[in-house]
């Protein structure tokens, strides 16, 4: 009987510990990497370029990851800072580097687009107000399969006088 009582003993013990260990670890507390990892579309490093008195444009950049198994389109974009909201290609014409819409944003499965100054970004148009630098400029960004996603985009300086 002894022998019966010690096994038994140790396998509580055991199952307790498990249980303990379990508990410490929870999703909430994951870091923010690993959330943003887990959802199928994560958008990281995302920020506005302050733009100057009386423009009626402004432009937002961040990186773009699809970590879904399958493509992922943007169906829509908006703002209640800008009166439409557009993903802006930049585009060589002959000897000219040219800005305009991109027909269609997709982002390929386990893939990224980097919207960075001087080359793809999102364009405020028709700004009622300048993006004052250390404010945040709400966006929400709309995918064909992982939804509607909120960003609030912290406004910063402008690295390139030209760049948009």
């Amino acid at each position: 009987m002894r022998i019966g009582s010690s096994l038994f003993r140790a396998g509580a013990a055991a199952i307790a510990l498990l249980a303990l260990a379990a508990c410490g670890q929870s999703p909430k507390e994951a870091p923010a990497d690993e959330q943003a990892a887990a959802q199928p579309i994560a958008i990281e490093g995302a920020w506005a370029a302050a733009s100057p008195s009386g423009a009626s444009v402004a432009a937002g950049y961040a990186v773009i990851r699809n970590n879904a198994a399958a493509p992922d389109r943007l169906t829509s974009a908006s703002s209640p800072r800008a009166g439409r909201v557009e993903f802006h290609e930049m585009v060589m014409i002959g000897d000219v580097m040219r800005m305009g819409p991109m027909a269609q944003v997709e982002i390929p499965a386990g893939g990224s687009m980097t919207l960075a100054p001087g080359g793809d970004h999102i364009m405020f148009i028709d700004i009622a107000a300048p993006f004052v630098e250390g404010e945040s400029v709400p966006l929400t960004l709309t995918f064909e399969h992982a939804g509607a996603i909120e960003l609030s985009l912290p406004v910063r300086p402008r690295l390139q006088p030209s760049a948009h």
